[in-house]
């Protein structure tokens, strides 16, 4: 939402180098990060219900914050206190799928869970552009803040428990007492092992597990592209098209609708090979029948970056670089959804601290690739630059594919977290 206000921001804050202003646009990133080791396993010692309910207030706080800071320094610190919170969603995604729905049911549902974080990215600068021109910058950090607040709201009120484990705590305490139930009493030892536990789970799955390994690469790469992408994007119209900053903010439309076609292939057409792969299995389920749409998403996205890079700098009609980019969007969805779909399916219990380690590694990546960007587009053009990541994610992809779907099942057959069987 930050790009199209960068000069209002620049003149207020006194920002005056580039990387001063990337590191404004990235650095809640990290605090999106690094916050999911800690919320994913909280979550599966209290619950998903306060996880979800104090980090979003920590959002609220620290966002609208954000919109008062009055230097470099302070807009800074609030934007990755921010991202402790703003992670929330995202970090308990894996469990809340786990806990609500069948495998044969999640990539739909997880499809349209994961919709609104994708698609923020992308209308977030078209929302930006008007509330910056039409009111100020600051606005831009207020009015996320009241919508927060009101989603914190109705989740307080409505939002009940999911996680069975603490669901059954929950219930006892209360056969037991008349009382509201609180979180159960335990002496310090008992209380600071099971926090040890947990806590460090997400980080041994990282050390340990070479699915999550091999899965933490592919979305690094599949984030940290998008987010050099977005970062480029507007320049590529400003620059090499020469509309304001408003009409080339409309762009992002396409990269939008793009996302919109890879939330329904994601979600039926990842749901319908499992069953059918499923049915062809004796009735077993298996991870690895998500790996299928996989490759349709890991093939569009080499595919709509080379399409938008060099239609943009050859300047040809502008339908042609959003084809590219609309494109582009239905691939990253393709990918990120049978990606996070399989951790789940794999990962049952665990689900939500084994999704947890992607949203470190593909935050860490969107928050530092668009540090080097200017440098790779100056250097080579959007048309090679462009390239260059498609080829990339191109042999990395297919190399993570192929591994998962020949050798997944014996990867998790030696697993301590895996369900090594059926799902």
């Amino acid at each position: 939402m930050l790009a199209p206000a960068e000069k209002q921001i620049s003149d207020d804050i006194h920002i005056t180098q580039a990387y001063q202003w990337l590191l404004v646009n990235s650095l809640i990133l990290v605090g999106v990060g690094l916050s999911p080791l800690l919320l994913a396993p909280l979550s599966e010692v209290y619950g998903r219900k306060p996880v979800l309910v104090i980090a979003s207030t920590i959002f609220v706080i620290w966002n609208a914050a954000c919109g008062a800071s009055n230097t470099l320094g302070q807009i800074l610190a609030f934007r990755l206190l921010s991202g402790f919170g703003a992670s929330v969603a995202d970090a308990l995604a894996g469990g809340l799928m786990s806990d609500l729905w069948a495998a044969e049911e999640r990539g739909r549902a997880f499809a349209f869970y994961m919709a609104a974080p994708l698609l923020g990215p992308a209308l977030g600068p078209i929302l930006g552009a008007f509330i910056s021109e039409g009111t100020n910058w600051r606005w831009i950090f207020w009015i996320t803040s009241i919508a927060s607040v009101v989603v914190v709201a109705i989740a307080i009120v409505f939002l009940h428990e999911t996680y069975e484990p603490r669901i059954e705590q929950l219930r006892r305490l209360a056969d037991k007492s008349s009382s509201k139930p609180t979180i159960p009493s335990q002496s310090p030892k008992v209380f600071l092992d099971i926090m040890k536990t947990n806590l460090q789970r997400p980080l041994r799955m990282l050390g340990t597990q070479v699915i999550i390994q091999l899965l933490a690469a592919y979305m690094a790469l599949l984030y940290g592209t998008m987010f050099l992408f977005l970062f480029m994007y507007p320049l590529l119209w400003t620059e090499q098209y020469g509309e304001s900053v408003s009409i080339g903010s409309l762009n992002y439309i396409s990269f939008a609708l793009g996302l919109i076609l890879g939330v329904n292939i994601a979600g039926h057409l990842n749901d319908y090979i499992y069953r059918r792969l499923k049915a062809r299995n004796n009735g077993v389920g298996r991870p690895e029948f998500r790996v299928p749409p996989m490759i349709i998403g890991t093939a569009l996205v080499p595919i709509g970056l080379i399409w938008w890079g060099w239609t943009g700098q050859a300047k040809l009609h502008w339908i042609l670089p959003n084809i590219g980019s609309f494109i582009l969007g239905t691939g990253v969805y393709v990918c990120s959804g049978c990606v996070s779909v399989y951790t789940i399916d794999a990962y049952n219990r665990y689900a939500a601290s084994a999704v947890s380690t992607n949203l470190v590694a593909r935050s860490l990546a969107a928050a530092f690739f668009p540090l080097f960007a200017p440098y790779l587009f100056n250097a080579l053009g959007f048309g090679l630059g462009a390239t260059v990541l498609a080829s990339a994610f191109a042999v990395l992809g297919t190399t993570v594919v192929f591994i998962l779907w020949f050798f997944g099942e014996s990867l998790r057959a030696r697993s301590p977290y895996c369900a090594a069987g059926s799902t």
